[in-house]
């Protein structure tokens, strides 16, 4: 499942039309969510995020099954290891993810991160998580301390 989502993502990244112009706009103090699609039955929801400069997530690992890909400009990824002892996230790399490139990853701790845009105009990335549309902003994003 996760190989065809990540696809799918991919290839929704390079529709020219995939987003209206209002879904386009990226909002001060919090990147901008627009859902684009969701099961009827809850399985899924898809949405559009737009990053302005300088907007970033917290670390996080997920409650669901995820996958994103960039749309329009670059985001930048760091990717994070749990440690048990310390209960908190260590950052281990940064990757700078260009437009095109796609990522799948299952519900828990082997998958932490932290997206944002470091660049100088608004990025764009298209995410399908396994949540029905009510519960993206309760049962997504599973926030985690960083290690100093």
């Amino acid at each position: 499942m996760g190989a065809h989502i990540q696809s799918a993502l991919a290839s929704a990244a390079r529709e020219p039309d995939l987003l209206r112009p209002e879904q386009r706009v990226a909002q001060a103090g919090c990147y901008a969510r627009h859902v684009l699609a969701s099961d009827t039955t809850g399985r899924f929801t898809v949405l559009a995020i737009v990053w302005a400069p300088g907007q970033f997530s917290p670390a996080h690992a997920h409650h669901t099954w995820c996958g994103y890909a960039v749309v329009e400009n670059s985001l930048d990824e760091t990717l994070f290891r749990f440690d048990p002892a310390q209960g908190k996230a260590e950052p281990v790399r940064t990757e700078v993810r260009i437009p095109g490139y796609s990522c799948y990853a299952e519900a828990g701790l082997d998958q932490i991160h932290r997206l944002g845009n470091s660049g100088p105009r608004p990025a764009i990335s298209i995410h399908a998580y396994g949540v029905e549309r009510e519960r993206i902003a309760t049962h997504v994003n599973r926030v985690l301390d960083v290690a100093p």
